[in-house]
């Protein structure tokens, strides 16, 4: 199976080792891993190691990866490199290297121990398959450019002893079939067939040959599909090949590739390949596989799309899908719009994926019947009688519990009705294990089942205390089912100390629970009762507010008479503030004078604090001689720069200007 050429590459030989040992085989998972590679020429399966090779042309190597897509050794160095096969032992791996009019081989264990095989003069190989003890190559007389070879054919390589390279091959008739180098597909078994096709070209033309025993005839040659064949594949008795192209996908007789039938129509088929049990797998716009012969698909997969800068989903590049030997895993080579590629490993392709949903009531009372309805249908569709199980999952049985099994109508429906004693979000998951034509499917349906209301109470709520004072909480809770556990949790403002729980523990004889907390900021308190199966959760709060202690003091005076501190009008008035400090907390400053009987505000600032001292502005006493004034420090929530205090007045201090 050959894939797609795209360009040059580097120009010397190394081995980038990742391991080496036997790779277990892949869980049972779908999966996708970058190949970090740029092109793709041609992937290769070993059923035996259980390894997949593919061939980057546009760089010059070749990666090898377990199953699942971990890369294992890549070779370097190995120019314009497309089509790969493996030895009959699965010990060596073949590459054909276009540019360098050759065919290397390597060690498939970890891709060392390069051994060359020139072709000859004007013998430049494209595409390679191993049948019949031979490798079989396509080529053309032109290895500078793909695109534009001189003439095309089909050659061997013979290494049951002394290489021997014979081309051309395909001589039938007076004019050449092929003008470029064809692209090659071979039977699985015995048969000993090859296909031929070339994908630059329009006609669609198509080539069998018959290579049993290292003999070479050509049997058939015609037409099939719209051209630009893209893939080509044999049904597993080889009696037949599908043809993968902008007619979609044709199935033509190899005896003289009359047209017999086709699984897609009227859209471009880039890749298809056929399971050794004759499943068939395609790829359009989707991914999708097929019965032999059927025309619904049996599984179908939209590929991601892993390119973040241009919407759309992924593609599988030219020849890109291949069978494990033998097995079921189907792998695909994908391509994304920013030329990354992806090994797509998929473990389940011949098992239809069933459809199954649930629906009922999206809220309910509880200990009241409850009915679900279900719908299970596939494409391959399952027999009245088919069972599902049911399990339900409650606040009683958190690990679930069994409702048994029910069994579909000829429909694909089902249905079943439950009481349920618990309250809260009850879980109804329905289950079909699959079987060997069907994969395993389960849906849920989430109900919010009623539950019995209690009381929940704290006190405390917005009362004032003082700075580092200490207080209890004390929650009570009413009448519930079984669960008799409060919790008490503190949250202080300004979001840096977070959180915490205070106490949890089951409620005395009273239904009450205390728990003592130290003030120093404005706190929100929080009683919480988690629910039981009957009864519903609750959450109560109080805040209560902490003030802070301001200081204040005076200096610069020159002497205290009568309870006022005496400044010289020169001089001016010093005050500094203390109070606990905060991140970008502010003191507040408010100067007032005795005028006209009462006091009135002369002046009132912000300064911001250092640690826990903010000092003022110096206050001249300019016009205020003889005056009675007054001055306080305060803590204002809010305006002093932060909120997780009680707004707090220190008390007045009183001074005078004099001459």
């Amino acid at each position: 199976m050959n894939m797609r050429f795209a360009g040059a590459a580097t120009t010397a030989f190394s081995v980038l080792l990742g391991a080496v040992a036997m790779a277990p085989a892949a869980a049972l998972a779908d999966s996708g891993k970058n190949l970090s590679i740029k092109s793709v020429g041609d992937v290769v399966v070993d059923g035996v190691h259980q390894r997949v090779f593919v061939s980057d042309p546009e760089t010059g190597k070749v990666v090898a990866t377990t199953y699942d897509g971990t890369i294992l050794a890549t070779a370097t160095g190995l120019k314009q490199v497309n089509g790969l096969a493996l030895s009959a032992d699965g010990n060596r791996l073949y590459g054909a290297l276009d540019s360098e009019g050759e065919i290397v081989s390597l060690s498939a264990a970890d891709l060392t121990d390069p051994v060359h095989y020139p072709l000859g003069a004007g013998v430049f190989p494209r595409s390679l398959e191993q049948v019949g003890g031979k490798l079989w190559f396509g080529y053309d007389d032109d290895g500078r450019d793909p695109f534009f070879g001189g003439e095309g054919n089909i050659g061997s390589l013979d290494l049951s002893g002394e290489p021997v390279v014979t081309a051309p091959l395909d001589t039938t008739g007076a004019y050449r079939l092929w003008s470029f180098a064809p692209e090659l597909s071979a039977a699985s078994g015995d048969s000993g067939q090859l296909a031929a096709f070339d994908s630059r070209l329009s006609g669609g033309t198509i080539g069998i040959y018959n290579v049993s025993g290292g003999t070479f005839t050509r049997t058939a040659v015609g037409t099939v599909g719209r051209g630009y064949t893209r893939s080509v594949a044999f049904t597993p008795d080889a009696t037949q090949i599908l043809v993968a192209d902008g007619a979609g996908l044709t199935v033509a007789g190899t005896a003289d590739l009359t047209t017999v039938g086709s699984y897609l129509s009227d859209d471009w088929c880039l890749a298809v390949a056929v399971a050794s049990d004759g499943t068939v797998a395609a790829f359009t716009s989707n991914l999708r596989t097929y019965t032999p012969g059927g025309t619904t698909p049996v599984r179908e997969y939209t590929l991601p799309d892993t390119d973040p800068n241009i919407t759309g989903n992924d593609w599988v590049v030219d020849r890109g899908l291949a069978w494990e030997p033998g097995g079921n895993r189907l792998f695909a080579v994908t391509e994304s719009s920013a030329d990354v590629h992806y090994l797509r490993t998929y473990t389940e392709p011949k098992k239809s994926q069933p459809a199954l949903s649930l629906s009922g009531p999206s809220s309910a009372t509880r200990a009241k019947p409850i009915t679900i309805t279900g719908s299970l249908t596939a494409s391959i569709p399952l027999p009245a009688g088919t069972p599902v199980t049911v399990t339900r999952t409650d606040l009683e049985y958190p690990a679930g519990k069994s409702l048994g099994t029910r069994t579909t109508a000829a429909n694909g429906s089902f249905s079943f009705t439950d009481t349920t004693s618990a309250g809260g979000t009850v879980t109804y998951r329905v289950s079909y294990a699959g079987d060997a034509t069907h994969s395993a499917v389960s849906a849920a349906k989430a109900v919010a089942v009623s539950r019995t209301a209690t009381s929940l109470t704290i006190n405390n709520n917005g009362k004032v205390y003082g700075y580092g004072a200490t207080t209890t909480f004390t929650a009570h809770l009413g009448t519930t089912y079984k669960n008799r556990t409060v919790e008490i949790w503190a949250d202080p403002y300004g979001g840096d100390l977070g959180r915490r729980l205070l106490k949890r523990t089951v409620v005395n004889s009273k239904g009450n629970v205390s728990a003592s907390l130290k003030l120093y900021r404005n706190t929100a308190v929080t009683a919480t009762f988690t629910g039981d199966a009957r009864t519903a959760a609750k959450t109560v709060g109080a805040t209560v507010y902490v003030k802070v202690p301001v200081s204040l003091k005076l200096s610069k005076h020159y002497k205290t008479s009568g309870g006022y501190k005496l400044y010289r009008q020169r001089t001016g008035a010093q005050f500094t503030a203390k109070m606990p400090a905060y991140t970008g907390r502010k003191a507040f400053f408010q100067v007032q004078v005795y005028y006209q009987g009462r006091w009135q505000t002369l002046a009132y600032k912000y300064f911001p604090m250092k640690g826990n001292t903010a000092v003022a502005d110096r206050f001249g006493g300019s016009g205020l001689v003889g005056y009675k004034l007054r001055v306080r420090a305060a803590y204002r929530k809010g305006g002093s720069g932060d909120s997780v205090n009680y707004t707090t007045y220190g008390p007045y201090s009183y001074f005078r200007f004099t001459k």
